[in-house]
């Protein structure tokens, strides 16, 4: 029987997932934890996540010789090795500031030294699939052991009028996981979140 039209729109609950709806949510590591004026005190950031990605990942193949032959076996699980954020600067520099505290925190400027207690400079971050309807979270991931490993340079220009300061931030972590239902519906608060947002 041909597919029609139809059968194509009952096959697309919702119409259809859109990239801009999504959400970001920061969490700062220990080592951060007490640090005022950065962005995890300020909940008047939550729209500043302009973009970024749901993560991929890879089953790695391994080719076994058999009489002239390659028998191709799934390998090990393997991840992408960073993700980005991309941020709008805001005047206040809150989520740049946050990021350089975190940075420094782990590798000073002047002194080259820092916490490098694993579990105090890395935490989790969340990214989140939101739905167009009611704007409720479908989907969910959480990256594993997150830390900033490159933070983007601002280009600045006497030229540049009709635009607003962006800049990405580059996170390493040790690999990614789904979030089970209960925890993408869950509300994400308290001192230790900031919702960083787009939609």
């Amino acid at each position: 029987m041909p597919i029609n039209v139809s059968d194509f729109r009952a096959n697309l609950p919702g119409g259809g997932a859109r990239p801009n709806l999504f959400e970001v949510v920061f969490n700062n590591p220990t080592s951060l934890s007490n640090t005022k004026g950065n962005a995890r005190d300020a909940e008047e950031e939550a729209f500043l996540c302009k973009s970024t990605s749901l993560p991929g990942t890879t089953v790695s193949r391994v080719d076994v010789p058999f009489r002239g032959r390659n028998i191709r076996v799934p390998g090990v699980r393997e991840f992408d090795d960073t993700w980005v954020t991309t941020i709008i600067n805001d005047t206040d520099f809150s989520v740049r500031r946050w990021a350089e505290d975190w940075m420094n925190a782990i590798a000073s400027h002047e002194s080259n030294v820092g916490n490098f207690t694993l579990t105090d400079l890395s935490t989790t971050l969340h990214v989140y699939q939101l739905d167009h309807r009611d704007g409720k979270r479908i989907r969910g991931y959480k990256f594993i052991d997150a830390w900033p490993s490159e933070l983007n340079a601002i280009e600045l220009a006497a030229d540049t009028n009709d635009s607003i300061e962006e800049f990405d931030i580059t996170w390493t972590y040790s690999y990614w996981l789904n979030d089970t239902e209960n925890e993408v519906n869950a509300a994400v608060a308290g001192p230790e979140s900031n919702k960083q947002t787009v939609d």
